[in-house]
This record gives C-alpha cells, sequence and structure tokens, in this order.
C-alpha cells in the first residue's frame, strides 16, 4: 500500500505496532525431509522446527485517500536446511476514510493473503498464490504520455484528476529449476474490472475528445474481466531471498491475454525483463542494490495496465512504493516504460526483541525512468528529449527474524507536492 495522490501531507505514523513471536521446537530423534536426491534423515537440533508471526497494526493517509488503518501480518514455519521458511503466509490490509461534500467515503480498501511454498511437495517447485479485493476510488489519471500535465483547467472539479476501480483479483504462481540457479516460472491471473469515471473528469474528457491515437490507447472502460497467462525464466544467485548482500536475481516474463470479445475485450501481450544486482561495499553490512526495468505492451490492454509493470505482481511503474518513489501512484501512462532504482543499503544495529533476533538498516536511494504512450513515437504525448522522471530519498528498514522486513522510505520529486512517503512490507526488490 502506498501513499497516493497529492501527498500533501502525510500521517504515516503507528496507531499501535505489537510484534508476537511463537516458536517451538520438534524433538524428534528421528525426522526425514525429501530431497531432490532422496530422504534425508536428520537427527537432534537440526530437525527443530519453529514459528514465526508478527503483527503490525498500522495508522496513516493522505489528503487523497484520508486517513484509516489497517495491518501487516505474516505467519512462517522455519526450519534447518529450508531457506528461507518451509512455507509462509503473508497477509496485508488498509482501509481508509475521508469526510468530503458532507459524507464520509472510504477512498481506499485493500487486502490480500498470500501463500508461499518454498518446496511444494517436497520437490524444487515454489508455488505461490494470493487472493486480493482492492477498491480504490481516487487513482490518479493526468493523461497520456511522458509529457502529461498535472495543471487541471481552470474551473475544473478537485477530483478533476481521479477515478475510480474495484479490482478483485486472484493470481497463482509456479516457478522450478531448470539448471543451477537457473528457473522457470509459469502463472495464471483473473482480474474481474468495475470501474468509475465522473463525467466532469480529466479521463472522460479523453475517452470522449481525446485525439484518435488517446482514444484508441484508452479503448474501452466498461466492466470486464481479464484472464492472463504468465511464463518466464529467472537466474538467481543472491545469497538471501528476504535481505541480500550478493549476487542477482534476474528475470524476463511474457505475459498473454486471450480477449478479444464480450466479457473478455482486451487482447494484448506484454513483455518484462528486470536486472537486480547486489554488490557489498568493503563490509556485508553496506550493499550497493540496483534493479533495471524494461516493460513493453503491445495490442490492447486495459488503460489502466499503461501505469503499471510485471513485477511478478502488477505494480505502478513511475510512483507509488515499488516504482520510482516520489512520484504520485499512477501520475504517467504509456505501453513502453523504462527506469531504474539504485540504493545503498546498510544494516546499523543488531539486536533482541521478545527473543527474536531484530536487525535495523538505512537506505539512502535514487530512482529514475521515463515512458512512451505507444510503440510508435508521439511526440504530441511524450515531447522531445531525455525527459527524466526521478525522486531521491531515503528510509529504514527492520527486519524481525528471518522472513519479515518492514520497510519506510521519503522521497522528493519534481513531481511530489512537496514528498512522497511509504510505508510496506519487504524490501523494493
Amino acid at each position: 500500500m502506498s501513499a497516493r495522490g497529492s501527498l500533501l501531507s502525510i500521517a504515516a505514523a503507528f496507531a499501535a505496532v505489537a510484534t508476537a513471536t511463537a516458536a517451538h521446537a520438534t524433538d524428534a530423534l528421528n525426522s526425514s525431509e525429501k530431497s531432490g536426491t532422496g530422504t534425508k534423515v536428520i537427527y537432534g537440533d537440526e530437525a527443530a522446527q519453529k514459528t514465526e508471526f508478527n503483527l503490525l497494526p498500522v495508522g496513516g493517509g493522505t489528503t487523497d485517500i484520508g486517513v484509516g488503518g489497517g495491518f501487516f501480518a505474516n505467519y512462517a514455519v522455519v526450519k534447518a536446511g529450508y531457506d528461507p521458511y518451509v512455507w509462509e503466509i503473508e497477509s496485508a490490509g488498509l482501509v481508509t476514510l475521508k469526510y468530503t461534500d458532507s459524507q464520509v467515503i472510504f477512498p481506499y480498501q485493500d487486502v490480500y493473503v498470500k501463500l508461499t511454498i518454498p518446496r511444494l511437495f517436497g520437490l524444487p517447485l515454489r508455488f505461490e498464490v494470493r487472493p486480493e479485493y482492492s477498491w480504490e476510488t481516487t487513482l490518479g489519471y493526468y493523461g497520456l504520455g511522458n509529457a502529461s500535465s498535472a495543471t487541471a483547467p481552470q474551473g475544473a472539479p478537485n477530483k478533476y484528476f481521479q477515478y475510480g476501480r474495484l479490482h478483485p483479483e486472484l493470481v497463482a504462481d509456479l516457478r522450478w529449476r531448470i539448471l543451477d540457479h537457473v528457473g522457470g516460472r509459469a502463472g495464471l491471473t483473473y482480474t474481474e474490472n468495475w470501474n468509475q469515471i465522473a463525467s466532469n473528469s480529466k479521463l472522460a474528457n479523453d475517452l470522449q475528445n481525446g485525439s484518435p491515437e488517446v482514444k484508441s490507447l484508452l479503448g474501452s472502460t466498461d466492466q470486464s474481466g481479464v484472464i492472463a497467462a504468465t511464463a518466464g525464466i529467472q537466474w538467481d544467485n543472491r545469497d538471501n531471498e528476504v535481505s541480500t548482500h550478493s549476487g542477482s536475481y534476474d528475470t524476463v516474463d511474457i505475459r498473454f491475454s486471450p480477449g478479444g470479445g464480450g466479457h473478455f475485450p482486451y487482447r494484448y501481450e506484454q513483455a518484462t525483463a528486470i536486472g537486480r544486482f547486489f554488490v557489498p561495499l568493503w563490509t556485508p553490512r553496506i550493499v550497493f542494490a540496483a534493479r533495471l526495468v524494461a516493460d513493453l505492451l503491445y495490442g490492447s490492454p486495459p488503460f489502466y495496465e499503461l501505469s503499471r509493470f510485471n513485477n511478478g505482481y502488477m505494480t505502478y511503474a513511475l510512483g507509488s512504493q515499488d516504482g520510482v518513489r516520489g512520484i504520485p501512484g499512477q501520475r504517467y501512462y504509456g505501453k513502453v516504460k523504462a527506469f531504474g532504482n539504485f540504493e545503498v543499503r546498510s544494516e546499523l544495529a543488531n539486536f533482541q526483541l521478545l527473543g527474536k533476533p531484530m536487525v535495523f538498516g538505512a537506505v539512502a536511494f535514487f530512482d529514475g525512468g521515463r515512458v512512451w504512450a505507444d510503440t510508435t513515437p508521439q511526440p504530441a504525448l511524450d515531447g522531445t528529449g531525455l525527459g527524466l522522471k526521478y525522486g531521491i530519498g531515503g528510509g529504514f528498514r527492520l527486519q524481525s527474524g528471518s522472513a519479515f522486513v518492514l520497510r519506510g522510505d521519503v522521497a522528493w520529486s519534481p513531481d511530489a507536492t512537496p514528498i512522497g512517503a511509504y510505508f510496506a512490507v519487504g524490501q523494493l526488490f
């Protein structure tokens, strides 16, 4: 979940913080663990198994989505020989409310549950399944292309650059080993969409009065479903999946939606290449981390995909917590996107809290990138020249146990007014 919209004021303080740990050891003298070469017999303390549980209630908001509360939580079963865990359930949710026009509204509602099993049936198959419910009533749309303007016409309503979207989703993902450090991936996604578009909004104006190119790129905004299949290949030699100190994790994914009529009007393909690199600087406690992303949409995708990229799950590119930080979410839309994130991560302190090992660290970062409205030149929409959009900032990281990381970032960008602030689970990459 990210701070959205103008980000004029942020109240990202905890409403409460509660960290609970449940751990137990199984002292079986003989435990068997399936491996790729047969059955491995484990004796004594090596067979010990424990659970890790984290629950963090939070509160915060922005001028667009109001204020509200939610939670971050995970439950993991950890065992020697299983990296990073046997299985994990992760969940997060946020609901905000806002008083406007003499009524209380709920601008943002989101909750998901994700089950991750790194070795499905004891085999080298990583399985993830995630149902999610999202209803966002203050999503941003400022036009198409890298040169879109955030200046509203005179007399425009406060919500001129906003629209709403309700979209429950189910994602299933399976990954497997091909060679040492090389893996394959296949996945399925189903999304149902309901768009709420005000007649006096920028999106409604572009749908009705935009150029033929703009109307073609926006396509249909009626209620619809999207079924998409994903296939990919990856290279992964990271030393640790949760908080990486060395190695790289690189992926190439192809996504295909076979729609084209009726309730499934969108037929399109998507290609995404992501490189992630981690290099220790002088000591493993200081790491330079970089992510480079290139994303291409071809065909007739739904218009909201023009602001997102395929990062395992669809996330916003130029803007929000998972792309170019500091830029408001959904600020730039285009079929072609390229951006990078560069971080210097440090681990400043190790300590124990309620019997659990904790690591506190700080991060400094620079993010930058660009979009292109279409796969053919569109100078009227993209402008000319470099057109770099960027954000600069810093933040903290708090790792609890071996499977849970909490992160908070603050970023400045020429597009932010005045800053962007983000609070989430897990490293950015």
